[in-house]
């Protein structure tokens, strides 16, 4: 009874401790997840300024060395018949863990990879046909990439460098 008790006890302090664990997230203080992006981070033909969004990472995975985001829109298939990539970040010192909004997405920092427009920038939200939702994905990675992307989406990115991928965060944001 007593080893019963034991590994009862045993398993109930595991489960304590690996449930206050907090996940790997990424999150725009500009936003809440699935909201309204603000007019100042889109495209200057809808009255905004290409103003890169502000993100922050939170608990980091263990052995993340780096760090990387995408913002890209899916919804865009029906206009341009491909995902659009909209800002690509790789190899973010973990130290930069609270990107503040920039123009053009500029940071003096990591590697931007190119936008769908062969731009390496980031290019605000500007969609030609409605309302389209967002994707700003976050990696935490293991090792540096050491190399400017190209124009990589989220599910891309993922498979090029899944050996490297740690954990990932994602929310949205819409714009019309």
């Amino acid at each position: 009874m007593k080893k019963l008790l034991l590994i009862i006890s045993i398993n109930f302090s595991l489960f304590f401790i690996f449930s206050n664990v907090q996940a790997f997230e990424i999150m725009s203080p500009s936003f809440e997840n699935g909201k309204k992006i603000p007019k100042i981070h889109v495209c200057g033909r809808q009255g905004g300024k290409d103003i890169s969004i502000p993100v922050m990472f939170r608990n980091l995975p263990e052995g993340t060395t780096v760090l990387a985001i995408i913002i890209d829109d899916p919804d865009a298939k029906s206009v341009a018949g491909k995902t659009w990539v909209h800002f690509v970040l790789s190899d973010i010192p973990i130290e930069q863990n609270n990107l503040k909004p920039i123009k053009s997405g500029k940071y003096k920092f990591g590697k931007i990879g190119r936008n769908s427009s062969g731009s390496r920038s980031y290019q605000g939200m500007c969609p030609p046909n409605g309302k389209h939702v967002y994707r700003i994905a976050g990696f935490a990675l293991s090792e540096p990439i050491n190399k400017k992307l190209g124009s990589l989406t989220i599910e891309r990115f993922e498979k090029k460098y899944k050996k490297i991928i740690i954990s990932k965060s994602q929310f949205t944001g819409w714009w019309k």
